[in-house]
């Protein structure tokens, strides 16, 4: 139950304590990163992490086989739509992407837990 518990608050504690510390030391007044930029790691860590727990499979393979393709993806759309290539605007994009794909699956492990 503990674990659970555990598994259910650390997105929300991961975000509180990365915006209090960025507000805290003024981080985006230095550098081009928010806070989702930095969630991103410890998301996909707990995905790791609380998978093997729960579970004692990973699906970390599984998660970059997705994020694989949702890049490939997003790179002939940029080639064959816009007729360029641009790595900045390109990253920025899959970066963001590959936050929101990593919150929603961890979403999805916390219901498949707690309904299993």
């Amino acid at each position: 139950m503990l674990m659970k518990l555990l598994i259910t608050l650390y997105p929300i504690l991961i975000f509180t304590v990365i915006a209090i510390f960025f507000n805290f030391f003024r981080i985006r007044k230095h550098l081009p990163l928010n806070v989702p930029d930095v969630v991103t790691f410890f998301l996909i860590f707990g995905l790791h992490y609380f998978s093997h727990q729960v579970t004692h499979v990973s699906i970390l393979p599984y998660y970059l086989l997705l994020i694989s393709a949702m890049a490939l993806i997003l790179l002939l759309l940029d080639l064959f739509y816009y007729r360029e290539f641009r790595a900045k605007k390109f990253l920025y994009f899959f970066w963001r992407a590959t936050f929101f794909i990593t919150l929603l699956l961890y979403i999805c492990m916390v219901f498949i837990i707690f309904t299993s």
